[in-house]
């Protein structure tokens, strides 16, 4: 039986807010809430998960009924969260160096999480406070770089959980367990909403120090679409639509 195929597509934020007019009311005032340095990769994001989804829906990207309260999950209005479309989101970084993820899938609920690698973040310190004491023990025999390296790799795993399965952040940090050197990657114990097992995937992107990872309730085929070319920076041109 062949595998379902779902594209993880990876772009640089769009400084000049291009994806602005597809976005709905309720978008556009969060927008123009936001610090001028997150815009972009907000912009970027939901842009592209509009298009997806329209591809999928046989909608226009501004007609796909997006909805979200506060700070929570996005829906898709009239669907339930176990029904298709599924799909995931993910942005980091400034105005100047942002970038968007996103996936959309027919075939398994799905989690995805973008993180640059950031050298000012005391990521030993971090690993105390918020990961088993499995992967403090092993990260602390580990040299500088290749820890962090895999520091950044472990929380972006667990927060493509906490997007697949709705959870909180802080929970799946501690209690995610994970076998990264079992081929496939694997789970060692279920998830927090009771999965025994799942897809986990997870890249590097050396030039733009990305981590990405990529986790589905069941296997698909995964086609990994990076394609991050930077624009140069211009003066913030939101259009707060609104009012």
């Amino acid at each position: 039986m062949s595998l379902k195929k779902v594209t993880f597509a990876v772009r640089a934020a769009d400084p000049a807010l291009d994806g602005q007019d597809i976005l709905s009311a309720s978008e556009h005032a969060r927008l123009a809430s936001m610090h001028e340095g997150a815009r972009p990769a907000f912009v970027t994001a939901r842009s592209m998960l509009r298009a997806r989804l329209g591809d999928y829906m046989g909608l226009l990207p501004g007609a796909v009924p997006l909805l979200q309260e506060g700070a929570g999950r996005v829906h898709i209005e009239g669907f339930s969260d176990d029904e298709p479309p599924f799909f995931s989101v993910s942005h980091t970084g400034s105005a100047e160096d942002g970038i968007a993820a996103v996936v959309v899938s027919e075939a398994s609920p799905v989690g995805i999480d973008i993180q640059q690698v950031d050298h000012a973040v005391d990521w030993r310190r971090v690993a105390e406070r918020r990961f088993p004491p499995e992967d403090v023990l092993l990260l602390s025999a580990m040299p500088e770089e290749e820890g962090r390296l895999l520091f950044f790799t472990l929380w972006a795993i667990r927060e493509s959980f906490v997007k697949m399965e709705d959870g909180k952040l802080m929970p799946y940090l501690r209690q995610i367990e994970l076998d990264l050197a079992a081929s496939p990657p694997r789970l060692i114990a279920p998830t927090l909403a009771g999965l025994a097992d799942a897809m986990i995937w997870f890249h590097y992107v050396p030039e733009h120090q990305l981590v990405a990872a990529f986790v589905s309730a069941r296997p698909v085929e995964l086609d990994f679409d990076c394609e991050i070319v930077k624009a140069s920076r211009r003066p913030d041109p939101l259009s707060n639509r609104a009012e």
